[in-house]
């Protein structure tokens, strides 16, 4: 007799939770994670970009030949000329792949990604907080809903890399989950 009510209640918060997971402010929710996932992982792509930009600029001014390093008397030592030389002929070849590597552009496009999905994650935010302080996903906060989703296509149109780094997306969705668990937002029930 236990077991049999013990199924009857199991079967019953499943249905429960199926409700609660099939409810249509799920799609606010994902929305708002696939913000929060895509924040973290294009700072952490922007940070890349600059950090490189800025390691070729210092290179390439140490070694131009308006550089005061250059007549530093460290160099004129057997080891210290041919690290000079090392660091020339790095910088000659830096300086010819630089223009291919399109650093500015890919900083600059992903700052304006970056910039799109903050936008887009504050606006979803405040419907978060709007659906939880109510206690209802209404009509007009879908109709918002709707008009955050057409403002958010200029963001996910075109991403600024034609291929992500799965490694980091991984590593950023476990910090979207345990910043976000399932159970930490406001579901209606009954709508």
């Amino acid at each position: 007799m236990n077991d049999w009510f013990g199924r009857i209640v199991a079967k019953i918060k499943e249905v429960i939770s199926m409700e609660s997971v099939s409810h249509p402010v799920w799609d606010v929710y994902d929305k708002l994670r696939t913000a929060d996932l895509n924040i973290r992982y294009y700072s952490i792509r922007l940070s890349r970009h600059e950090r490189i930009n800025l390691i070729i600029e210092i290179l390439l001014a140490i070694t131009s030949s308006s550089s005061v390093v250059g007549g530093l008397g460290v160099w004129t030592g057997e080891y210290g000329h041919q690290i000079w030389q090392i660091l020339l002929s790095v910088s000659a070849f830096i300086a010819v792949i630089k223009p291919f590597l399109g650093l500015p552009k890919k900083i600059k496009d992903t700052e304006s990604t970056l910039t799109g999905y903050r936008i887009l994650y504050n606006d979803l935010d405040l419907l978060k907080i709007d659906i939880s302080s109510n206690g209802s996903y209404n009509d007009k906060m879908q109709k918002e809903f709707r008009k955050i989703l057409d403002r958010s296509k200029v963001v996910t149109i075109k991403p600024p890399e034609s291929k992500e780094d799965n490694k980091l997306k991984k590593l950023c969705e476990q910090e979207v989950n345990l910043r976000f668990p399932k159970d930490s937002f406001f579901v209606p029930k009954g709508e």
